[in-house]
């Protein structure tokens, strides 16, 4: 896997921040080493326990700034927010596979821009969008 192929998988690992147990199979599995150091940077920075981000994998999601900040943070480390929480949308759906293209161009359209205090709350909320929209396609890293 060359190296943009590999950063765009990651950015794309951090964007599906929430809610499916299952890894989904369009998604190769060595993504997870590769995000595990800004896993870690994250979960640190933010006082995130693996226990919540098992939580929000289960389905809940709390309106909590620990797990709200980190899912922030893992966006950020690849350039698919701004600085005030605000998605890419374009940036977004050009590393998505073809066959989540329409899915996600509807989440994006119902769930951005997302409304919020702050860039963790904006996260928290477009979080509870796109879980409401298509909830199958979403988990946590």
């Amino acid at each position: 896997m060359g190296g943009k192929q590999a950063l765009l998988y990651l950015g794309l690992v951090c964007l599906q921040t929430i809610f499916v147990n299952a890894v989904p199979d369009w998604l190769p599995p060595e993504i997870f080493d590769m995000v595990a150091e800004d896993k870690a940077r994250c979960m640190s920075e933010h006082g995130t326990t693996q226990a919540q981000i098992d939580e929000v994998d289960k389905g809940v999601l709390k309106d909590d700034t620990s797990i709200t900040c980190y899912m922030f943070c893992l966006l950020e480390a690849f350039s698919l927010v701004d600085d005030e929480g605000d998605i890419d949308a374009d940036m977004l759906l050009g590393l998505l596979p073809d066959q989540l293209q329409a899915r996600a161009e509807s989440v994006m359209s119902k769930c951005t821009p997302a409304p919020g205090s702050d860039k963790c709350d904006k996260i928290y909320n477009l979080a509870k969008c796109a879980m409401a929209e298509a909830p199958d396609v979403w988990f946590i890293v």
